[in-house]
């Protein structure tokens, strides 16, 4: 294939794929001037630093300086090569790629490629074995008796793997699938000794699971008779990582964007149960524990998220570290109660969906209060003494709430609730207060990840760069959207900037237009192949800059980028000149002080010759 032809392709496939349509089905964005605006999913942040245009069709970050177009941005997030993201964004679009494209571009893909076709083929098959077959039988029969209903399991794709140990493996095998790789990918298994394959699921009633796309990646099986586990999920593959699934995601999302919302469970059962009783913003963590990356890809849908797990201790206990990792991703928690050793599933089965709506959604408390009422729950209090002891903790909690009206409201109710002064709860909650505050400090440590633009410090202490560094941005700006300008400066600045990064990005941009590129920020971002310049390159493109600017301003940045030099060298000099003349100031020796003053006469004409050529410059 062509260059040309290959190049019509790439331009085809970028302008039919919206960038903030891409970027909206894993980042929720919002209006912010002439961007949008949003948590980067590429690094842990609370504050907002990741910017897409939708004018200029990229983004960038100004936390983790990731940046580009939605090639870069598919690539980043999905860990793909260029072909592989080609492909899956003109799948996107709809457009089908000539078969010479498919010959140029390798075989980078193929495996992966056929792990998700056979996720996918394996997730009808179980289907349709529960809803048409007679293995299916006893599955459906339990699940109706569980309550739900055809459409339910229709819409989420329930199946059932017959109790067999080579059902799906000849399946696979007849359908020209590699078994090792079927193996790899998680969906069969291999003996000890390496010697036999056999299906990893067997007699299981089959949950799909999906990435946040819809694509099934992974399943979670249950077993229908007595084997043990009871619940039985893919093993870590190519696609599927638990650590950083989140259960129904791809499902819930605009419910949970409309509301602002998430209602996190702990298992996909009390996920299908709530969104069959018309609560559609829930997900859940398959079971396993919660993670930092589950809580931020949370975050980037939700505000809110209602922690509804299991009334158990476990479940509880667990609900404490969803809590706290939920807070750290910048999220509003609260906590929905549940009787004791009741999950929700079975709840909702009981008492059905308005009295779990009235009942448990609606009476979620807030984090603070659900501390409190486990530390109630664990006190048997018999005396003054274990009252002392619970009242000290229970301050420690409230401590913990940086808003002084809460902790005052919370002071007040434990007053009342163990007769006890105001005044003497206060003493003792400034006390713990304190306590948290310089524990706090003497724990504080610099985060992992850069949150904000100005690298953590305040605006007005930020130091400007110097006038040749924001001289060379400013013209790279104006290049980026003007060939005249590049041309012009490749000639006036002979073809040089005074910043590695900058030059760099300027020699990238002289390659584009003497390849008959046209002015484009966008598809010149996605010209660039080295990383970092192209993170300088989307950085630079999102600067608020007015469209228009004049000869005489482009004439000023080049006079500062061609005047570097000179005033880098008369810095050097009036610093010398100034260390020679306290030199000679405190020189006993006049000789040699004379030879100092004359040194520093010779720098001064140097320096007189400089300011000259800068002011007819």
């Amino acid at each position: 294939m062509s260059r040309s032809t290959s190049e019509e392709i790439v331009q085809q496939i970028r302008a039919a794929n919206d960038i903030v349509d891409l970027i909206s089905e894993h980042v929720q964005l919002r209006k912010s001037g002439r961007s949008l605006i949003g948590l980067c999913p590429f690094h842990s942040e609370k504050t907002p630093s990741f910017h897409v245009s939708a004018e200029r069709q990229f983004f960038h970050c100004f936390g983790c300086k990731a940046g580009g177009d939605v090639f870069s941005f598919v690539m980043q997030m999905e860990q793909l090569t260029f072909p592989e993201a080609l492909r899956k964004l003109a799948d996107r679009a709809g457009i089908l790629l000539p078969s010479s494209y498919s010959q140029d571009s390798g075989k980078e893909n193929t495996a992966k490629q056929a792990m998700y076709d056979a996720h996918k083929l394996v997730a009808r098959l179980y289907h349709h074995v529960l809803t048409e077959m007679p293995y299916g039988q006893k599955a459906m029969e339990y699940l109706r008796k569980r309550g739900l209903t055809d459409q339910t399991i229709a819409e989420y794709q329930i199946g059932f793997a017959p109790d067999s140990w080579d059902f799906l493996t000849t399946w696979l095998q007849k359908r020209g699938f590699s078994l090792p790789l079927m193996v790899e990918a998680g969906l069969l298994a291999r003996s000890e000794d390496g010697q036999r394959i056999y299906d990893r699921f067997r007699g299981r009633i089959m949950f799909p699971i999906c990435d946040t796309q819809g694509e099934v990646i992974g399943f979670g099986g249950r077993s229908l008779g007595e084997s043990q586990p009871k619940y039985l999920n893919s093993p870590e593959t190519p696609l599927f990582a638990k650590s950083s699934v989140i259960f129904n995601l791809h499902r819930a999302r605009s419910a949970i964007r409309k509301r602002k919302q998430a209602i996190l469970f702990e298992g996909y059962v009390d996920v299908i149960s709530a969104w069959q009783a018309g609560i559609q913003h829930g997900i859940a963590t398959l079971g396993t524990s919660f993670t930092e990356q589950q809580a931020r890809l949370i975050r980037r849908n939700a505000e809110q998220v209602i922690v509804c797990y299991d009334g158990d201790a476990a479940g509880q206990e667990a609900t404490e570290k969803a809590v706290e990792l939920l807070q750290q991703a910048g999220c509003t928690v609260r906590v929905a109660p549940l009787p004791q050793g009741v999950d929700p599933d079975e709840y909702i089965r009981r008492h059905g969906a308005e009295a779990f709506s009235q009942n448990v959604l609606l009476q979620a408390v807030s984090v603070t209060a659900f501390r409190l009422k486990q530390l109630r729950s664990r006190y048997v209090i018999r005396d003054e003494s274990d009252k002392a002891r619970f009242v000290q903790q229970a301050l420690e909690i409230i401590s913990q709430l940086p808003s002084a009206v809460e902790r005052d409201m919370y002071e007040r109710q434990l007053a009342e609730e163990f007769s006890l002064t105001l005044d003497a709860i206060k003493v003792e909650s400034r006390k713990a207060y304190r306590r948290q505050k310089l524990h706090q400090q003497r724990d504080k440590v610099p985060p992992a990840w850069n949150n904000s633009i100005n690298n953590g410090k305040s605006a007005l202490t930020k130091t400007l760069p110097p006038a040749h560094i924001t001289a060379e941005r400013m013209l790279l700006y104006y290049m980026m959207r003007h060939k005249e300008v590049a041309d012009r400066v490749q000639q006036e600045c002979n073809a040089r900037f005074y910043t590695d990064e900058h030059s760099a990005l300027a020699a990238y941009l002289y390659a584009y237009y003497a390849e008959g590129y046209p002015e484009d920020p966008g598809r010149f971002i996605h010209y660039v192949q080295d990383e970092k310049c192209k993170q300088l390159a989307s950085g630079l493109a999102m600067m608020e800059c007015k469209e228009y600017v004049s000869e005489q301003e482009i004439s000023d940045y080049i006079r500062l980028v061609n005047n570097y030099p000179k005033r880098a060298e008369l810095e050097e000099l009036r610093a010398e000149q100034q260390k020679l003349t306290l030199q000679a100031a405190n020189e006993p020796d006049e000789e040699v002080r004379r030879q100092t003053v004359i040194q520093a006469a010779v720098l001064g004409m140097r320096i007189h010759e400089l300011e000259n050529a800068l002011k007819e410059g």
